[in-house]
C-alpha cells in the first residue's frame, strides 16, 4: 500500500489534471511554479515549443503516476517510491508552469490524451522511464536551441527544467545498474522527432487537441535475425529496421538508396547504408563511437545537422540506448 493519498483530479491554476498519489503536489515536488517575471509576449516559435512541451509533460505526468499505481518498489533502494512520487509531482508543477506561460499569450492549451504504456513489471517501468525521460531531455535541448534565437529571455526557465530531467535520468540509469553519466553530452532532437516518439504511447484519436507537427511513418528496430520489433533495444553492431514502404514519403522517394541517419550527443549526424532484405525491411550497421542515447531515422539524404535531418526523415525516429 502506498503511503500517499490519491484523489481523482487536482487543479493547477485553472488546468485540471489527474492527481498523483502524493497528497500535495507542491510539497512533494519541493516547490511550485516560479514567481519570476517572464516577457509579456513570446514568439510563435516559443508558443509552439511550449505547446509541445506541455504535450510531453502531460505524457510524463501520466506515466509516472501509472507506475506508482501499478507497482511496488520492493527490491529497490529504500525511498525509491518517494523519489518517483517527487518526479510525478514535479511534472505537475511543470505542467502548471507551461499552462501559465501559454495563458499569458492567449495560446491554446494542450490537454492530456489517453495513454498506453507497455509495462508489466517494475523493471519495465524503469526501463521505459529512462527512454521517456531521454526523449524529454532531447526535446528540451532542442527547444533551448530555438529559443536562444527567438526568445533568449526564456532560456533560464528552460535550462532549469533540463537539469531536473537529467538528474532523474541519472537516477533511472543507476536503478537499472547502468552508469548514470554514459557520455559527456546529452543528445538534442528536433520537435518533430520528440512528438513522433511520444505518439507511440498515445491511444490513437484520444487527444482533444493535436500539436501542429508532422507525423512520420513508424519505424521499428530489432536485433538480427530476430523478428521482434521494438523502439528500445540493447544495441549490437547490426540492426534490422522495418517500415511501411507504401507510406507516401517512401513512394515519393522511390528508387533512391535508403540509409539510416544517426544522431548522438553534439556530433554531426552519421549515416549507414540500409541493406534491403525484403520490401519494407533492411539491415544497417551501427556506427562506431556512439555512447549514451542515440536516435535513428530512415532517409535518402545526408544533412549535417539534426534539424535538417528531421525535415528529411522518411520514417522514425527510434531511440536506442547505446551504453
Amino acid at each position: 500500500m502506498y503511503p500517499f493519498k490519491f484523489v481523482q483530479f487536482v487543479t493547477l491554476g485553472s488546468f485540471a489534471i489527474a492527481a498523483p498519489l502524493c497528497s500535495n503536489i507542491t510539497h512533494a515536488a519541493g516547490g511550485g511554479p516560479p514567481t519570476i517575471s517572464t516577457p509579456a509576449l513570446f514568439s510563435a516559435t516559443a508558443i509552439k515549443g511550449f505547446q509541445l512541451a506541455l504535450f510531453l509533460e502531460n505524457l510524463e505526468y501520466a506515466f509516472f503516476n501509472t507506475g506508482l499505481r501499478m507497482f511496488t518498489m520492493n527490491g529497490y533502494p529504500n525511498g525509491t517510491t518517494e523519489v518517483i512520487c517527487k518526479v510525478a509531482a514535479q511534472e505537475g508543477v511543470h505542467i502548471a508552469t507551461l499552462v501559465d506561460l501559454l495563458k499569458t499569450n492567449n495560446a491554446a492549451l494542450i490537454p492530456p490524451c489517453s495513454y498506453s504504456f507497455p509495462i508489466n513489471s517494475t523493471k519495465e517501468f524503469f526501463n521505459l522511464a529512462h527512454i521517456i525521460t531521454s526523449v524529454g531531455i532531447g526535446a528540451t535541448i532542442g527547444l533551448a536551441e530555438r529559443l536562444a534565437v527567438t526568445d533568449p529571455l526564456l532560456i533560464k526557465s528552460i535550462s532549469s527544467v533540463l537539469t531536473i530531467e537529467s538528474r532523474r535520468d541519472a537516477f533511472f540509469r543507476h536503478i537499472r545498474g547502468e552508469v548514470p553519466n554514459p557520455a559527456p553530452f546529452d543528445t538534442g532532437i528536433s520537435d518533430f522527432w520528440a512528438y513522433n516518439l511520444a505518439l507511440s504511447f498515445v491511444v490513437p484519436g484520444s487527444c482533444p487537441i493535436g500539436v501542429p507537427v508532422p507525423i512520420f511513418p513508424k519505424l521499428t528496430v530489432s536485433d538480427v535475425p530476430s523478428a521482434t520489433s521494438t523502439n528500445v533495444t540493447a544495441v549490437p553492431s547490426l540492426l534490422e529496421f522495418t517500415w511501411d514502404p507504401m507510406q507516401m514519403p517512401f513512394v515519393a522517394e522511390a528508387g533512391k538508396p535508403l540509409q539510416v541517419g544517426w544522431v548522438n550527443q553534439l556530433n554531426v549526424p552519421v549515416y549507414s547504408k540500409l541493406n534491403i532484405t525484403v520490401k519494407g525491411k533492411g539491415t544497417a550497421d551501427v556506427p562506431q563511437g556512439m555512447n549514451g542515447v542515440a536516435f535513428a531515422v530512415v532517409t535518402t539524404q545526408q544533412p549535417d545537422n539534426v534539424n535538417d535531418l528531421a525535415l528529411a526523415t522518411l520514417a522514425g525516429p527510434v531511440i536506442l540506448t547505446i551504453s
